[in-house]
């Protein structure tokens, strides 16, 4: 080999020489210093949007009493969204305290209640906290307040509203089978190696747009009317005046007001199947460990059971046709078969406040009052 070869050899070896110090020095570095803050997939009332005290949680991170009974207790399990977690109410004012409180005074019952729940849930992470939950306790009866204008969207997208939200544990259908979770509560998205340059790659390659990958896989959302020349109602486009309505995504039905489009749409017909078998898994592991299952809702209207509403919505030159007895017809499909009550909000002034609809201290002690009568009077799930 002459000389002039030898020297290119010489060069090129300590190239790649370098070349893979300078990589394992980089390595090195990423495995020190990158400490991104961690991802997992779903929350809890300490993860979630915050402002309950740790004081205020029980054994899951659900805001609620510590989970104590005794032998001859009667265990209710509270299964919801933001209306369980009733930020709104005094810790002892809790839905599951005032449901208690009722059952054990007024109805003479030896019960518990505990909550699982947080702001933002659907029956995907409902589902996943009960089955976490019956691995170490019991419950007798499972209670769902079921809030059916949030629920059947939580449980269709990967993440919490509004778009791309926190990313959360989600089922799908395949075929009309209940298939996932793509996640399971608490589990690690950004950080699955104890190799951070993996978890860097993994990090700069994720997508950012989980919603709209997920939709992809999704039905047809519903198609607003383009041009209407009869009667409308302007309280949304008034609403989005105002500044409101910026997060209710009416295009692909992340939104509030979707159950209530007139005709549904082949999305949120398969929104309302998903449900329902979420609702069967729920019924499943309540049953196979001894306990019964209910569901009910809360209508703060109660004018609209006796005369439904139906309006042709305007907003920013599209029209939706929307009524509340499309409401009752879906919430019913998605809940056949189940025992399902719908209590009335008789308080005057149930909600919170003008721009906050969970219900306040006053409507939630009223609805508890109205549960613990149906429970004790009308229901079979007491008795044991």
């Amino acid at each position: 080999m002459d000389a002039s070869r030898k020297t290119s050899l010489f060069k090129f070896t300590a190239i790649v020489i370098s070349i893979f110090f300078s990589l394992v020095v980089g390595v090195l570095l990423i495995q020190i210093f990158y400490n991104p803050t961690p991802v997992y997939a779903g929350w809890n009332s300490l993860t979630g949007l915050g402002g309950v005290s740790p004081n205020e949680v029980n054994q899951f991170n659900f805001r609620g009493q510590p989970i104590k009974y005794k032998d001859d207790d009667f265990v209710i399990v509270m299964l919801g969204d933001s209306q369980v977690e009733a930020q709104a109410c005094a810790y002892g004012w809790m839905p599951e305290r005032r449901l208690e409180h009722y059952l054990n005074v007024d109805h003479g019952k030896k019960v518990k209640v505990f909550s699982l729940g947080a702001s933002g849930y659907g029956q995907d992470q409902q589902l996943l906290a009960l089955q976490g939950y019956l691995l170490e306790y019991r419950a007798d009866l499972v209670i769902l307040w079921q809030t059916p204008v949030n629920d059947v969207f939580n449980n269709m997208f990967p993440t919490n509203w509004p778009k791309n939200g926190a990313p959360k544990p989600t089922f799908w259908l395949e075929n009309g089978k209940l298939r996932g979770p793509n996640y399971f509560l608490g589990q690690p998205i950004n950080h699955t190696s104890r190799l951070k340059i993996i978890n860097l790659i993994n990090n700069l390659t994720m997508s950012r747009d989980s919603d709209g990958d997920w939709e992809k896989f999704l039905p047809p959302p519903y198609q607003p009317i383009m041009d209407y020349d009869g009667l409308v109602n302007e309280t949304w486009q008034n609403f989005w005046n105002r500044g409101g309505m910026r997060d209710e995504n009416l295009d692909n039905e992340k939104t509030q007001m979707s159950i209530s489009f007139i005709p549904p749409s082949e999305r949120m017909k398969y929104g309302l199947d998903l449900t329902h078998l979420l609702l069967q898994e729920i019924e499943k592991a309540t049953i196979e460990q001894g306990g019964k299952f209910v569901i009910f809702i809360t209508e703060p209207f109660p004018d609209v059971l006796i005369k439904p509403n139906d309006f042709m919505m305007v907003l920013n030159g599209k029209y939706y046709h929307v009524s509340t007895a499309q409401y009752y017809e879906n919430t019913a499909y998605m809940n056949r078969g189940f025992e399902y009550y719908i209590l009335p909000v008789t308080t005057a002034e149930p909600t919170v406040g003008p721009d906050d609809g969970h219900l306040n201290e006053h409507a939630v002690d009223q609805v508890m009052d109205g549960l613990a009568l149906i429970l004790a009077t009308q229901s079979d799930s007491l008795k044991e």
